[in-house]
C-alpha cells in the first residue's frame, strides 16, 4: 500500500504543479484582454505557443505516460471516466488546432478578431482546468481500488526510474568525482 500511497503523493505533486502553469497561462490571457490595443502578433504567438508547449507537457504527465495505460490493461471499470478524460482533450486538441490556424488572421479582424482568439484561449483552459479537475475527483479516487498492489509497485518504481534519470542528467552535469577535475585549494 505505501506504493500506491507514494505513487498518488506524486500525482497530486504533479497536478498541483500543472494547476499552477494553467492559472500563469490563463493570467496571461486575461492581461491580453485587458491590453487589447497594445497588443501585437509577437504577443499572441507567445501565448499560443506557450498553449501548445503546455499541452505537450500534459501529456508527458504521470497520470497520462503510467496510470491511465495501467488501468486500461487492468479493467474495462474505469472506461466512463477515461471517455470523459478523452473527450476534453479532443476538445482542447481541437481548439489548440483551430487556434493555430487563426492567430494570423485575428489582427486583420481587428480587436473582434482578437477577442475571439482569446476567447478560445480561455474555452482552452477552462477544458484543463475541468480535466484535471476530473482526474482528482474522479480517476484518483477510483483508481485506487481498482488496480493491484503489483500495477501500483510498477508504476511506482517508474516514476521513481524517471526521477533517477533526471538525477543522472544533471549528475552528468557536475565535474567528474576524480580529484584533478575539481579545483585544488591550497593554504
Amino acid at each position: 500500500m505505501l506504493t500506491a500511497t507514494y505513487s498518488l503523493v506524486t500525482l497530486s505533486v504533479e497536478q498541483k504543479n500543472a494547476r499552477s502553469m494553467l492559472s500563469s497561462l490563463h493570467a496571461q490571457i486575461l492581461n491580453i484582454l485587458q491590453n487589447l490595443h497594445n497588443i501585437n502578433r509577437a504577443c499572441l504567438e507567445s501565448a499560443i505557443s506557450k498553449l501548445e508547449q503546455f499541452e505537450e507537457y500534459c501529456h508527458k504527465r504521470k497520470v497520462e505516460t503510467y496510470v491511465i495505460p495501467a488501468i486500461r490493461q487492468s479493467t474495462r471499470k474505469a472506461d466512463p471516466i477515461l471517455a470523459e478524460l478523452e473527450n476534453l482533450s479532443s476538445r482542447c486538441m481541437d481548439l489548440l488546432r483551430a487556434l493555430h490556424d487563426q492567430w494570423r488572421y485575428a489582427f486583420e479582424q481587428g480587436v473582434t478578431g482578437v477577442k475571439k482568439l482569446c476567447s478560445e484561449m480561455e474555452q482552452y483552459c477552462h477544458h484543463l482546468h475541468e480535466r484535471f479537475a476530473k482526474e482528482e475527483e474522479k480517476l484518483f479516487p477510483v483508481v485506487i481500488g481498482l488496480l493491484p498492489n503489483e500495477q501500483w509497485f510498477d508504476i511506482a518504481a517508474k516514476f521513481l526510474h524517471e526521477v533517477d534519470e533526471k538525477g543522472r542528467t544533471h549528475a552528468d552535469m557536475l565535474p567528474s568525482t576524480k580529484h584533478e577535475a575539481w579545483p585544488v585549494m591550497r593554504t
